[in-house]
């Protein structure tokens, strides 16, 4: 039987608390990543990306990264204005 080949990243969604009552209904936190590749990083992550988002949003995107592998990095920028 043939062993799944390791990737090279490694993803892990970490949600923090939203302390201020203006921000209710809302969820925030980090995705953290880790490369394998990084020996300085010592099993700490290599990296990590903030998010604030609504709390609807919370299950489907914890389900898009967390404990999720790729050969890729994850590369996302959005600026938004109100």
């Amino acid at each position: 039987m043939s062993r799944k080949k390791e990737k090279r990243y490694f993803f892990s969604v970490v949600e923090e608390c939203v302390m201020n009552p203006k921000y209710k209904g809302y969820r925030g936190g980090r995705i953290e990543w880790f490369d394998k590749k990084d020996k300085s990083a010592k099993g700490y992550a290599s990296g990590e990306a903030r998010f604030f988002l609504p709390e609807e949003f919370m299950d489907g995107f914890r389900e898009l990264f967390d404990f999720k592998e790729s050969d890729k990095p994850i590369m996302i920028k959005w600026d938004m204005k109100e």
